[in-house]
């Protein structure tokens, strides 16, 4: 008998979150028929893209990767997988400089136990770094397939005032849409607008 393969759906959260958000049970719930993959992204960006880089050595090349904000900015360096980039905050070390010196607290629980985490300069450093090269082809993250702007979709928020990465985002792809909300995913956004474009990729019937 044949094992059933599901589409897979990696889902990378945003800062102070975890793989464990009401966003990632929302996605779960919503789609039974789809294998949801959430992990935690390690504090340190490089430890990060060290373990995306070994979750993506065990995908499917037609796996959909999404991102919200800072996991955003992880999944559009999945180059050759099919990527919808919500809200991404392309500039991560732009919102951790306010923090330097400070301890921020995770919102949800996390697998490795950590509460919070310490921004100093040499976290914003390496954010920094890894910014520069985020949508070069060569670097980041490598599928199977051949890199094309047509994978990548945006969505942003319209009343998001967090961040603001239209402009950026134009600079590199063209598949651009706009959502009545704010700068995190609520309920009706993933229900109405998420769920269904995730549907379709995947070519299910919503």
């Amino acid at each position: 008998m044949s094992r059933v393969v599901k589409p897979q759906v990696v889902y990378l959260h945003g800062l102070q979150s975890s793989g464990q958000s009401v966003t990632v049970q929302r996605l779960r719930r919503t789609l039974p028929h789809h294998e949801v993959i959430a992990p935690d992204l390690p504090v340190q960006p490089e430890v990060a893209m060290a373990e995306l880089r070994k979750l993506a050595a065990t995908l499917d090349p037609d796996a959909i990767v999404i991102g919200t904000s800072m996991g955003g900015f992880f999944a559009q360096m999945f180059h050759g997988f099919r990527r919808i980039l919500i809200n991404p905050s392309f500039h991560v070390s732009r919102k951790l400089k306010e923090f330097v010196g400070r301890r921020l607290e995770f919102h949800n629980p996390r697998t490795d136990g950590l509460k919070d985490f310490e921004v100093t300069d040499k976290l914003v450093k390496k954010y920094e770094r890894l910014e520069k090269e985020q949508f070069d082809p060569r670097k980041g993250i490598q599928g199977k397939r051949k890199e094309s702007p047509e994978l990548v979709e945006g969505f942003f928020g319209k009343n998001d005032t967090v961040v603001d990465g239209r402009g950026e985002f134009l600079e590199h792809y063209t598949r651009l849409t706009e959502f009545d909300g704010g700068h995190r995913l609520d309920p009706n956004t993933t229900i109405t607008l998420l769920v269904p474009r995730i549907m379709e990729l995947s070519g299910q019937k919503n």
